[in-house]
């Protein structure tokens, strides 16, 4: 296939992406017109994987209960939503996004109401790429192509995910990053077994926040 063909095929391929986009908020801004209520209790997961009972979840998929794109911010009205939940999301946006969708985030929560996050661990793979006679490779490293007998594809492994990770944390750059958003009681917690998943323990770092209220 010719190099004008290829490019052709991505063109159109990112403007397919694109409408759906479109598509998604459009419909996620009539649902919440139609059915959302910000007197009940409103607990809102964003961009799961796996749906987790009395959450509400927005995500870039055209059959979520509120399809959105998250680099649009999100839905709902202003101090409508009790507790918010993003577990491996923050690391899909590049920095500038990150900011505009936790103020997003800061804007919706009703005052006193928490954001609780989990991201992966960079710190991990940091580590591996520096001292690799301490570092599991078959516990945090599965990529088909990927050659890990070279140390340095431990961070790409982790920084790039083919493409889907733009920005990455330690626990030091996740809390200042909530902190920079404007929220408020930053800090880390554990993992809580009610609603993170325990696949993703052995790799990632949890915080909550508050918005002041």
């Amino acid at each position: 296939m010719s190099l004008i063909r290829i490019r052709m095929r991505r063109s159109i391929s990112v403007i397919y992406h694109e409408l759906y986009c479109i598509a998604c908020c459009l419909l996620g801004k009539a649902k919440v017109r139609l059915f959302f209520d910000k007197e009940r209790t409103n607990r809102v997961e964003l961009g799961a994987d796996v749906k987790r009972s009395g959450f509400m979840l927005v995500d870039l998929n055209i059959k979520a209960p509120y399809p959105y794109d998250l680099r649009a911010g999100l839905p709902f009205p202003d101090a409508s939503i009790d507790f918010i939940y993003a577990e491996h999301v923050l690391e899909h946006f590049d920095h500038d996004q990150v900011h505009l969708l936790l103020g997003e985030c800061r804007r919706v929560m009703k005052p006193g109401a928490t954001l609780s996050v989990c991201v992966p661990d960079a710190g991990i793979f940091l580590d591996g790429y520096a001292h690799p006679d301490q570092f599991d490779v078959g516990r945090f490293c599965q990529h088909p192509t990927l050659d890990f007998s070279v140390r340095i594809n431990y961070v790409n492994y982790m920084f790039y995910m083919d493409g889907f990770h733009r920005y990455m944390f330690d626990e030091e750059n996740l809390l200042r990053t909530l902190e920079s958003a404007g929220f408020v009681d930053v800090a880390s917690r554990e993992f809580d077994p009610d609603l993170d998943q325990q696949v993703r323990r052995h790799e990632s770092i949890y915080a909550t926040a508050r918005k002041r209220g």
